[in-house]
């Protein structure tokens, strides 16, 4: 019985974004609106979650320099939160939005110790119940090991938690180490976890069944336009998307990895899961900036997602 989400946010950062009347770097271009806010990929997640109802801690390390203000972010978006204070400052990312073009700036993180490892592996574990769900997503500290965060995953799977990932450090081998209830790559991460160019939907489907036969329960592909790919052992489903004006793609993919989390936390049927979870990542895309998916752009959407069977 599911109890509480935990999202994990090793390296996240304060997103600043900046809309701006040119990128010409030959004249001076001027900033005309601006807007400030917590990032990351576990944090977004946490976002769609709450707008659904679906409970949720937010565990992320902060740096001790701008800790009151990336605190202050969360608290504005009224979401549970445990931070782990680390020295530095959480890192700035800088996105330049003007007209259609976009430019992404992301600044390296403060460095991961072993002691804070430590610390947060423990608080993981002495919290986690069987039947919990452990999303980690996103970047991870510069200088933390591939072969640590395996560990905290699978901390963290010992204790009785659900996994989710979503992060492309990871190979099939690890894959199989791990075996996720849930990753979520975009094709372009399959297409390195396979280390092959993957040119139609059956190259696709091959290469998710591979990572699912090395262990990954759910293996779920978004698709961005068009749509995504969902295959486990009960089900090998298709969405398709209609033709939506796209204002930014960042945040879609969280949103759908969240959107799959609401729909298993509250009894969906694969087919409304996948429809959900497709649903977020377009309602995702048609706002401006960071802004991940809200419920109701969500449920507009979810009419118009259509489900194959494969």
């Amino acid at each position: 019985m599911h109890k509480t989400v935990y999202t994990v946010t090793l390296n996240p950062s304060i997103d600043v974004t900046l809309w701006v009347d040119g990128i010409d770097q030959d004249a001076v271009n001027h900033v005309m609106d601006e807007r400030r806010e917590a990032g990351g990929k576990g944090i977004n997640v946490s976002r769609v979650l709450h707008a659904f109802d679906v409970d949720n801690l937010c565990v992320a390390l902060a740096g001790e320099e701008n800790r009151q203000e990336f605190s202050a972010f969360l608290q504005r978006d009224e979401l549970r939160f445990s931070l782990l204070e680390t020295t530095g400052a959480v890192r700035e990312n800088i996105t330049l939005r003007f007209g259609d073009e976009t430019v992404k700036l992301n600044r390296r993180g403060p460095s991961l110790s072993v002691i804070l490892l430590g610390a947060l592996m423990s608080f993981l574990t002495a919290r986690i119940r069987p039947g919990d769900i452990a999303v980690f997503a996103g970047s991870l500290p510069e200088n933390m090991k591939k072969q640590d965060y395996i560990e905290l995953i699978l901390a963290a799977k010992n204790a009785g938690a659900l996994v989710a990932v979503d992060n492309d450090c990871l190979t099939t081998e690890d894959y199989r180490r791990i075996s996720p209830w849930l990753t979520k790559p975009n094709i372009h991460e399959l297409q390195h976890i396979a280390g092959r160019v993957l040119s139609d939907e059956a190259e696709l489907l091959k290469a998710a069944k591979e990572l699912h036969d090395v262990g990954a329960q759910n293996v779920l592909v978004t698709l961005g336009g068009e749509g995504m790919l969902l295959l486990n052992d009960e089900v090998c489903l298709r969405a398709k998307v209609p033709a939506v004006q796209v204002k930014s793609t960042v945040g879609a993919g969280d949103s759908a990895l969240a959107g799959f989390i609401i729909g298993k936390v509250k009894g969906y049927t694969p087919e409304d899961t996948v429809r959900l979870s497709c649903a977020c990542g377009v309602a995702a895309t048609v706002q401006e900036g960071t802004e991940v998916a809200d419920r109701a752009t969500t449920l507009e959407w979810m009419p118009q997602i259509k489900i194959e069977e494969r």
